[in-house]
């Protein structure tokens, strides 16, 4: 695989991919909540924009799916100061360590930047990853029962 054989595409463009991206999704993220496929499918049909965010991205090669991130007005209910997020960064096993999930990231900067924000932010438990693109640590938040995640910064 070629890097430059992946396409990013706001979802608008190709949705035939719609429930796919949000399985990725669910499977991820949501389904260890109980939530269901089909809430998923729902916020994902409701992400769709080309000048207003939300938006969601698909990377794309050789007309499979093998990515999404999204650009959302929130991902933290104890931050709704912050705006907007980067969020469900995901590459599929097979395809990661090959730049796919920085450009999905370049593409939700790039889109940021046009709608004309000074800032995106973004949500995670990893460390020394989104570091190497230029995200800034900026605190330990709250999601409730004790539990902590780390909220990054990127200036645009």
């Amino acid at each position: 695989m070629f890097i430059n054989d992946v396409k990013i595409l706001n979802l608008l463009d190709d949705l035939s991919c719609l429930e796919e991206v949000s399985s990725l999704i669910w499977e991820e993220w949501s389904k260890q909540n109980n939530a269901k496929l089909a809430d998923v499918i729902y916020r994902s049909r409701h992400s769709l924009n080309y000048s207003d965010i939300p938006q969601m991205y698909i990377a794309k090669f050789e007309d499979k799916v093998i990515g999404v991130v999204s650009l959302w007005r929130n991902d933290l209910a104890a931050r709704q100061d912050l705006f907007p997020w980067m969020a469900t960064l995901f590459v599929k096993k097979e395809y990661r360590n090959k730049g796919v999930g920085t450009k999905l990231q370049e593409r939700c900067i790039e889109e940021a930047r046009k709608l004309n924000f000074k800032s995106l932010y973004l949500i995670t438990d990893h460390k020394d990853y989104y570091e190497k693109m230029g995200w800034e640590f900026l605190e330990a938040a709250p999601l409730g029962n004790g539990l902590y995640t780390r909220i990054y910064e990127y200036k645009l």
